[in-house]
């Protein structure tokens, strides 16, 4: 078992399972200790490993007491640490709160399944796409293939920053529903005819236009295959509106405003990266 982390002073009674320098472990205090693991490590405990698990936590306390015996109890980073986790921990409570979502019902996901059909089906399309981040460079390129589309290949070669496919012309292969970015998977499925190009799409990676290859018409997935895949939809949904409101409210209660100039100057102020940095590219590309 993994040795817990360095004990608070003996706080609780009982019996004294181990007595060592100024401190003492006691039954109440290893009960606790022992419910602080996994249920399937505590059931496979034998006596050896409990003897283990007393002499680890005994020896994180020795090592407590030497560590505040060196100053570093006042240490300005383990302070700040200290502090770091002490508001992460209290903000995750309060976010955790905003959880508490009355369960979306039986009648809410069939509304669902029959207004949005067509996220259910087993339509694929081919496509190709064309990734760039710039949205005034966006706009030029569809511009460009409005006019010419058989030179899509060619531009996504020269063009995109998703490298995986430009290498293939743009080509994605086909692909149904679930498997990229919403707002991608919208404008995509919502082309018809072979060789039909998207207007400008902005994802989080940047702006896309895409051109559809193939269109394979499908069938609606049955409604019980995919109802608690829309039940956990509609709950993700209800949070996210209901976190959105309770944020909003806290940044307009504590009249939030930003300083873009200052902003701007610090960021100018903070040292370029090195030479030999390498940052690595969002996954997936689109």
């Amino acid at each position: 078992a993994a040795a817990p982390a360095a004990p608070a002073p003996a706080k609780q009674g009982g019996e004294v399972v181990a007595r060592y320098g100024g401190g003492q472990l006691t039954s109440d205090e290893l009960v606790v200790e022992l419910q602080r693991l996994p249920a399937r490590s505590r059931a496979t405990m034998d006596a050896d490993a409990r003897q283990r698990f007393i002499e680890n936590y005994v020896l994180n306390d020795l090592l407590y007491q030497e560590g505040v015996k060196q100053g570093l109890g006042d240490d300005p980073d383990i302070e700040r640490q200290v502090n770091d986790l002490r508001r992460r921990l209290v903000v995750q409570r309060v976010v955790k709160k905003l959880q508490d979502l009355p369960p979306v019902t039986d009648e809410q996901v069939k509304a669902y399944y029959d207004a949005n059909g067509d996220k259910y089906s087993t339509t694929t399309i081919k496509a190709r796409h064309i990734l760039v981040k710039d949205e005034a460079k966006a706009h030029e390129l569809q511009a460009q293939l409005k006019q010419a589309p058989d030179q899509f290949a060619e531009l996504a070669k020269a063009n995109s920053a998703d490298t995986a496919s430009a290498r293939k012309g743009g080509d994605l292969g086909f692909f149904g529903r679930g498997r990229m970015v919403p707002e991608f998977e919208v404008a995509a499925f919502a082309l018809k005819s072979p060789g039909e190009i998207s207007e400008v799409v902005k994802t989080p990676y940047g702006y896309h236009i895409i051109q559809l290859e193939e269109r394979r018409d499908g069938d609606q997935r049955p409604f019980d295959q995919v109802k608690e895949q829309i039940r956990a939809t509609l709950r993700n949904e209800a949070m996210q509106d209901k976190t959105k409101a309770y944020y909003d409210q806290l940044k307009q209660a504590a009249n939030l405003q930003i300083d873009d100039a200052v902003v701007e100057r610090v960021a100018a102020s903070i040292p370029e990266p090195s030479p030999g940095a390498v940052t690595m590219p969002p996954h997936g590309g689109h």
